[in-house]
């Protein structure tokens, strides 16, 4: 199968997987797309696309960095946190205008969407952090919905199998334009470290090093995961 073909199946077959197990099937589809913008894991924007026969369809971007640092799991958590702003652009409760969400801010109702299919917001991304705000994050929710339907999901075997081959480095990516990439590190050593318990490690830069305490990706010093998600008029990002 052509990369633009698999690639687009896996994000489909993921999207419709959670629709049914975690939204009772009730989201419309949308276009699954990349976006490469510094610093985020993901965005919905609203009304993004049309067809040519005047269709209309909503947008879930991915970011292809962060689908090579993360493990599925995670991955996946990026993906349901977005199709819970498509719930709450489509189907949540209208506001006190008359319309649904609320541009720059999420509130008490996506917050309490997010909640109850196992994922906890917080604008730290850890226990203890804001639920509702302009900036959010999240974690899984241990034995909640969503970690049990993608503990079965994994256990079928499916995985994400196309993602960025570049390594993420302690550069940012520059100027947030469509294809910036990460400049390469040209030191022979750089000192990386765990975003949870804080261990550090020194490693040639393109190593993938994984902290043997918390489970997850080591990044580059002076590279951090997203903490927020900021929303912007056209849409929401993570």
């Amino acid at each position: 199968m052509p990369p633009t073909l698999e690639a687009g199946a896996e994000s489909q077959y993921a999207y419709s997987y959670f629709n049914e197990t975690l939204f009772r099937g009730e989201l419309p589809d949308c276009q699954i797309t990349y976006t490469r913008k510094a610093n985020v894991l993901g965005h919905f924007y609203p009304d993004r696309f049309e067809r040519s026969d005047g269709k209309i369809c909503h947008e879930v971007a991915l970011n292809p960095h962060f689908l090579a640092l993360r493990d599925d799991r995670e991955s996946f958590s990026t993906l349901v946190h977005e199709m819970c702003h498509v719930w709450r652009h489509v189907l949540g409760p209208l506001n006190r205008r008359g319309g649904r969400g609320s541009n720059g801010y999420h509130d008490l109702v996506w917050s309490g969407m997010m909640e109850s299919i196992g994922l906890m917001p917080s604008d730290t991304g850890l226990p203890g952090g804001k639920k509702t705000g302009n900036r959010m994050s999240h974690y899984i929710i241990p034995g909640g919905p969503f970690d049990v339907a993608c503990r079965e999901l994994l256990d079928a075997g499916f995985r994400i199998n196309w993602h960025d081959r570049i390594n993420l480095t302690a550069a940012h990516f520059g100027g947030g334009g469509d294809g910036d990439q990460p400049e390469p590190q040209k030191k022979d050593r750089i000192k990386f470290t765990c975003g949870q318990c804080g261990l550090n490690a020194w490693a040639k830069p393109s190593a993938h090093l994984k902290c043997g305490t918390c489970s997850i990706p080591m990044l580059p010093a002076g590279t951090h995961l997203p903490k927020p998600i900021v929303i912007r008029k056209q849409g929401a990002s993570l």
